[in-house]
């Protein structure tokens, strides 16, 4: 070979690492975009069906507080109410509903929401200099729009996207000249970028380590094979094949990251089906209690009473599975494992689920040896006692039996068994019934939802544990569900 042929394979060569880095540095930036995008755009259509629900009902009322005060930029001469007992009652008209969810992002998730327009209402719905650029965009038929905003060594993405004027907006927004269908201003989105920048810029780095790895290997082996052609080959066809698995690799993670995004964009359906719901049954009760309040008798006015009790506990139960479901996501759950007895866990853990089993007249009991001691964080068993237990209460008919116990196992571990005389379920549904494609959700015996996050949570939380998750059930025969954790050190002197 001359060094003529040898220059053209090099530069061959530098050009193909090139076009490599060149291309999978743009999956990674078009990946990250994607991931980034998709979680802005989620949290938007939630704020948009939450602000249309809110306007479909002409707003909802809720108690007088310190931190909720009447809207004094809601034009409405039912703005605030007093009930019969006395509670002051003021209105949450979608816009004010905004603020409030945004308050909340802002304290819990670090994330900003902001309801703007070029004609404001409200003082503090005025657009800052982006947002006014995004809204005349807006005006020329642009779409949504993310970006990546620096202020002040501040880096953050920004997402925003317009606001329809829909029929039911126009009670308060027709005075300002607005129609069905005009644009009536948009909703922007901002969260810190360095979750995605520094994860962008490692995998970049490692990328770029890579390549460069491969483009001095690859020269190296042109020197060699410019000594000694007959490995010329062999070395490229290894340079290639390695090429082609980094480049599967890449592939892979992209497939990984688009089902990501499409669970949780499952998992935000199912949410806000599973929300509503409940939400219809408040606001349906509500309405009677508040037009025949005077005509019940007090027999009527206990049992909506009892209805109200019961949705508010399965709301209350799905917020606070998707409480720690967002905190386990997001790895903000502490995780401090020690020793304890797991029967006074379990006896503190079944306490919200007795009141709901005594109104189904179901019954609890439990088998548990005092001396029983794991190595485990006392939290995390409550959340998976608890949800277990509410499972089995809500999947077993009135006059059902639920049945807890635990026994050490073989290879230092306790198994520990909730059975219940439910429902029970078919072997499709036990196959499923750890993947959130909501095609295990039903409703328990007494109408109760289920979004089967609850399990989700049960079983990582196991897992944190090395333990391990699992059910035996059959349709009409009721369903156990087992798990094990780790046994602790005094329970073993103790065997010995």
């Amino acid at each position: 070979m001359t060094k003529k042929y040898l220059l053209y394979m090099v530069i061959i060569w530098v050009m193909v690492i090139t076009i490599s880095f060149s291309w999978n540095y743009y999956i990674i930036r078009s990946g990250t975009l994607e991931l980034v995008m998709n979680k802005a755009h989620s949290f938007f259509s939630q704020i948009v069906v939450t602000r249309a629900w809110n306007s479909s009902h002409g707003g909802i009322y809720v108690p007088v507080t310190v931190k909720t005060q009447p809207n004094p930029y809601l034009s409405d001469s039912l703005r605030d109410v007093v009930t019969i007992d006395g509670l002051k009652l003021t209105k949450i008209n979608p816009a004010f509903m905004t603020r409030q969810i945004a308050e909340i992002n802002n304290v819990e998730n670090e994330l900003r929401f902001h309801i703007t327009s070029l004609n404001p209402i409200r003082p503090g719905n005025i657009a800052d200099q982006w947002e006014n650029k995004v809204l005349k965009g807006f005006e020329r038929n642009k779409d949504e729009i993310l970006e990546l905003v620096q202020n002040d060594s501040v880096s953050e993405y920004r997402y925003m996207a317009p606001l329809i004027t829909a029929k039911s907006c126009l009670k308060c927004h027709a005075v300002q000249g607005y129609e069905e269908g005009d644009i009536r201003g948009g909703i922007s989105i901002s969260f810190p970028s360095a979750l995605y920048t520094n994860s962008q810029e490692s995998q970049t780095f490692y990328l770029l380590t890579a390549h460069l790895l491969i483009l001095i290997l690859g020269l190296a082996g042109l020197a060699k094979y410019y000594k000694t052609t007959s490995h010329y080959f062999s070395v490229i066809k290894i340079k290639n094949d390695e090429l082609e698995t980094e480049r599967n690799l890449l592939r892979q993670a992209n497939l990984d990251l688009s089902r990501l995004v499409a669970e949780k964009d499952k998992f935000f359906s199912i949410l806000a089906h599973d929300l509503r719901n409940p939400f219809n049954g408040f606001l349906g009760l509500t309405e009677v209690m508040a037009d025949d309040l005077p005509d019940m008798t007090r027999d009527e006015i206990h049992g909506m009473a009892l209805s109200l009790k019961k949705s508010a506990i399965n709301v209350f139960g799905l917020l606070e599975n998707l409480l720690d479901w967002s905190r386990m996501e997001q790895g903000l759950i502490p995780f401090n494992p020690a020793e304890i007895q797991i029967l006074p866990i379990i006896e503190e853990s079944i306490v919200p689920a007795m009141e709901v089993a005594k109104n189904k007249e179901i019954g609890i009991t439990y088998d548990i040896p005092s001396d029983l001691v794991v190595f485990a964080d006392p939290n995390f068993i409550q959340a998976i006692v608890r949800n277990l237990v509410m499972n089995a209460v809500k999947f077993t008919p009135r006059g059902g039996l639920v049945t807890i116990s635990a026994k050490p196992t073989a290879h230092r571990f306790i198994e520990i068994a909730i059975q219940d005389s439910g429902i029970g379920m078919s072997e499709d549904m036990v196959d499923n019934l750890f993947h959130f494609d909501g095609q295990t959700n039903r409703k328990g015996t007494a109408g109760e939802p289920s979004s089967g996050l609850g399990l989700l949570i049960c079983k990582d939380f196991i897992e944190k544990h090395h333990g391990k998750m699992s059910v035996e059930s059959k349709e009409g025969l009721g369903s156990t569900f087992y798990f094990t954790l780790p046994i602790g050190n005094e329970h073993e002197k103790s065997d010995h």
